[in-house]
């Protein structure tokens, strides 16, 4: 395993993949959600999707633990449940996906989908009453299903609260514990699916302690945040991993 580690920091796109890393452990620290956003449309495009998910999986999944256990007492319980449910059911299909599905096709499909719902939220739309566990199942499944074929489960459910009139706070610790649960349903699914290499595990490894102390530095400086900021950057990192994941694109971060 350590040669293969070596191998992974020898690499013509690790000095990317670490930078690109970097970025997505400071807005994960700070906001609780974007690491996907940030570093699977960039992996994808440097390596491959399912290179991408396992190198998330080593880093945002397993490094930001650490952050449950303080979110567990703040989440709501009652709005987060609901949708783990809903991801349960739909995650064994996105891996499915993930493996069958021509990546450049998924990557337009989610790309097309988050635009619109950024679009959506930014023009105003609000929850006109409170959701019911119906509508909240099928979000959960459809972050499900987006998580586990491509490693982006955060715009439905980002999209879903941040329509609702909950506070930064709480909004932030249902997101940390809801990505949390569904992680360790990608990390079945993925071992059950075989795209858990010696390779992916050791390129996951590799970037994990630059990805640690930009998570903790992130997490610092959450209480800079005001409601609106906050806001924002949900909008522009959905919008930001729309724009990236384009297969358009993917030249321009190969070159």
């Amino acid at each position: 395993m350590l040669d293969l580690i070596r191998q992974a920091f020898a690499a013509d796109a690790f000095p990317v993949l670490a930078a690109t890393a970097g970025l997505a452990g400071l807005v994960r620290g700070f906001s609780g959600f974007g690491s996907a956003m940030i570093l699977v449309p960039v992996a994808s495009a440097l390596t491959t999707p399912q290179t991408a998910v396992v190198l998330l999986l080593f880093t945002d999944t397993l490094l930001a633990l650490p952050l449950v256990a303080a979110a567990a007492r703040r989440c709501r319980w009652r709005e987060v449940l609901p949708l783990a449910v809903g991801a349960l059911c739909t995650v064994p299909i996105g891996v499915r996906l993930l493996l069958v599905l021509d990546p450049a096709l998924l990557r337009w499909i989610i790309s097309l989908l988050i635009l619109l719902l950024v679009a959506l939220l930014a023009s105003g739309w609000r929850w006109s009453r409170p959701p019911s566990l119906l509508h909240t199942g099928l979000v959960g499944g459809a972050s499900g299903l987006t998580g586990g074929m491509a490693g982006i489960a955060g715009p439905p459910v980002i999209l879903f609260w941040m329509a609702g009139q909950g506070q930064p706070a709480s909004i932030r610790a249902n997101i940390i514990v809801f990505f949390a649960l569904t992680g360790l349903f990608n990390l079945g699914a993925y071992f059950l699916s075989g795209l858990l290499t010696p390779e992916r595990v050791a390129a996951g490894l590799a970037l994990a302690p630059l990805y640690a102390l930009a998570l903790l530095l992130g997490a610092r400086a959450f209480g800079l945040a005001s409601p609106r900021f906050f806001r924002t950057l949900a909008l522009a990192l959905c919008a930001f991993a729309a724009i990236a994941g384009m297969p358009l694109l993917e030249g321009l971060l190969q070159q």
